[in-house]
């Protein structure tokens, strides 16, 4: 982007911006290196200079700077000290380099403005932002210009700061833009003959009025420029966990911001030789590239987990599907609830809890104790007293709808470790949630209903019809002879002679040299309803999800429904029992032709089992079927892969808040 990054005033080199978005941000720097400004000029008020210092000097740390004319506010107008602002890292800029930094706002209680779509600031990338500005401006003009006109002589500013406890909650959120923007142009005017290059960051809607007073002065008047303190200001900590809530991007995007500029410091900045080089580096910071990183961050999360790969075919058409809902709302790059919506539809719930967690990725978290900590959600704060306070932006224009996360929130722990420690305490009581059990028995019911469908299949015999059409007429084979024989052809479904009761499902054998799947169970049934279950699977306590309750990942299983009271058959006083057996698999299936009392017995697995085993269920009049279990879909079988366990029957009343059925 060869196009410069302000608008150049005089002496004045604005930024027009948009608050708490990193494209500016990335502006504010480039120019810092283009203007080599004597101060910066802010739009914060300076009533709060040092406070907002303070919270800046924070940083990394996330605050909240809460302000109010009353000593005990039910409501706080709020500055959000989001390090991908483009005015804090003016002031962040400022103080690195020790550039006077000047704060220009008026500050007034009971704003709140109505609140509207902005446009994706991500297009400055490609027209620039004075291209960007020229769109903008024409809508501000629509919107606010004639409005603004009427009220530039009704209001007094200087009768407003005489008396502004009086007036302030007389004036509607128009009247208080323009006369911030005649304090802002007062402020400039002043500053002007002072400075000879400016560096002005400002929002964009208010760069147009204050450039009207900048070529009028005499509609300012020669005001005082200090203004009335707040009753009530406070520094508030915000947790790494809140910060989807005080940060308008992703906080992933933020923090990978802070990454990119402790990596390009001043010190580093400073042994540039080139031009060229520094604005490839400035340059290089992007979204997009973050957007990917999240997504393939969370599929290897996911893989490791669950076990189950994510290709990328999928990841391909999660991207594309996440940008045809960005276009579809007029944005350019997807935010996070369509990124969520995404990774739901394309993979699964689970995966887009992972997603979550590394979109909404914040590392700094202050455990001193120093600040109060605000606990933050879309509407507004609790205080470490539990009073809630609504919250309004001092910067309140949005970018969009605000939106909560499509997903069933999932409570969060207590204390680090509350949840390892609720397992620790049960893990010898383990049980199934009955929810989930259900779900199984389902599928445990359809693998047997297609085994017994396969077994018809195998038993059709195709004959020539002769006097009976016995169980219909066979279409095909009648097709495929007609032109030669001019014969019609029938099937002769012969009827099978037994029921299936016993199901081995195999995922993995198991049978490498480092044991994948450690875990082994014997489950009977709580009532006649469910089939006595043994599994072998990854460790419990591996994955955490909830007090007490854990995901874990089967590798083989056997289900025998009626339940019979099946033995504990991988106890060690079975090892003689088992010794013609070679892994767990198939002990497995050793067990389903012992315990057996049906003629079939439905066996699922990549591959065949040992001819041993065919001789093995004869001997006992028993018959495997054996089914590829690529005639199941991938995700269908989840049902019966990835299943959970409790640590102690008193967990199911609270189980519904960790896991989630699809």
């Amino acid at each position: 982007m060869d196009e410069k990054p302000y608008i150049k005033f005089k002496n004045i080199y604005v930024i027009p911006t948009f608050h708490s978005r990193i494209e500016f941000a990335k502006l504010v720097r480039t120019a810092l290196f283009e203007v080599f400004p004597n101060v910066i000029a802010v739009e914060l008020p300076n009533n709060m200079q040092d406070d907002l210092i303070e919270a800046i000097q924070r940083l990394p740390f996330l605050s909240l700077i809460g302000y109010a004319d009353t000593l005990n506010p039910k409501k706080l107008n709020f500055i959000p000290i989001d390090p991908g602002d483009s005015i804090i890292e003016g002031i962040r800029i400022g103080l690195e380099h020790n550039i006077p930094i000047e704060f220009i706002d008026l500050s007034v209680s009971e704003y709140l403005p109505p609140s509207f779509k902005l446009p994706d600031d991500f297009a400055i990338n490609e027209i620039g932002l004075q291209k960007f500005y020229q769109q903008i401006s024409n809508y501000f003009k629509i919107e606010f210009k004639d409005k603004k006109d009427n009220f530039r002589k009704q209001v007094n500013l200087e009768d407003f700061l005489k008396n502004q406890e009086d007036f302030d909650k007389n004036y509607d959120y128009t009247q208080k833009d323009v006369l911030r923007e005649k304090y802002m142009a007062a402020h400039l005017l002043k500053m002007m003959p002072l400075y000879h290059r400016i560096l002005l960051i400002i929002g964009m809607a208010h760069w147009e009025n204050v450039k009207y007073y900048l070529e009028n002065p005499e509609e300012v008047q020669d005001v005082d420029l200090d203004l009335i303190p707040h009753k009530y200001v406070k520094i508030y900590n915000i947790r790494n966990s809140d910060a989807r809530f005080l940060l308008r991007e992703l906080p992933y995007h933020t923090y990978k911001w802070l990454k990119f500029r402790d990596q390009f410091s001043k010190e580093y900045l400073e042994n540039i030789e080139t031009p060229e080089e520094l604005y490839s580096i400035l340059n290089s910071y992007s979204k997009t590239e973050h957007i990917r990183n999240v997504l393939i961050k969370a599929k290897y999360d996911y893989e490791e987990e669950f076990k189950e790969f994510v290709d990328l075919h999928k990841l391909k058409t999660l991207l594309q599907y996440s940008r045809n809902l960005a276009l579809a709302e007029q944005r350019l790059l997807p935010n996070l609830f369509q990124l969520l919506i995404s990774s739901k539809n394309i993979v699964d719930d689970d995966y887009a809890w992972k997603v979550l967690e590394k979109a909404t990725k914040y590392p700094y978290n202050d455990e001193s104790d120093n600040y109060e900590t605000l606990k933050m959600d879309l509407k507004g704060g609790y205080d470490p007293s539990g009073r809630y306070i609504k919250l309004r932006r001092h910067h309140p224009y949005g970018y969009g709808k605000e939106r909560g996360v499509p997903l069933k929130e999932r409570p969060e722990e207590k204390y680090p470790g509350e949840w390892r420690d609720k397992w620790e305490e049960g893990k010898d009581y383990t049980v199934s949630w009955p929810p989930e059990d259900i779900l199984e028995e389902d599928y445990f019911a359809f693998i047997r209903s297609k085994t017994i469908k396969n077994l018809k299949n195998q038993r059709i015999k195709i004959e020539e019809f002769k006097s009976s059409l016995m169980d219909g007429i066979a279409i095909k084979e009648t097709i495929r002879n007609w032109a030669f024989k001019k014969k019609i052809y029938v099937k002769n479904i012969q009827q099978i002679q037994g029921k299936i009761d016993t199901i081995v499902v195999i995922f993995d054998k198991d049978d490498g040299e480092i044991e994948k799947y450690q875990y082994k169970l014997t489950w009977w049934a709580e009532h006649d309803r469910e089939s006595d279950l043994a599994f072998y699977s990854t460790n419990p306590g591996d994955y955490v999800i909830g007090p007490g309750i854990t995901h874990v990942e089967i590798g083989g299983l056997l289900s025998i429904f009626p339940a019979i009271f099946l033995r504990s058959i991988f106890d060690s006083y079975m090892d003689y029992e088992y010794k013609d057996t070679k892994s767990k698999a198939e002990r497995l299936l050793k067990a389903a032709i012992i315990y057996s009392k049906e003629r079939y017995i439905a066996y699922v697995a990549k591959d065949p089992p040992r001819k041993y085993f065919y001789s093995l269920a004869g001997i006992k009049n028993r018959e495997l079927v054996f089914i590829p279990i690529d005639n199941f879909s991938k995700d269908s079988l989840k049902t019966i892969k990835h299943i959970h366990i409790l640590a102690g029957r008193d967990k199911r009343k609270i189980a519904h808040n960790y896991i989630f059925l699809n």
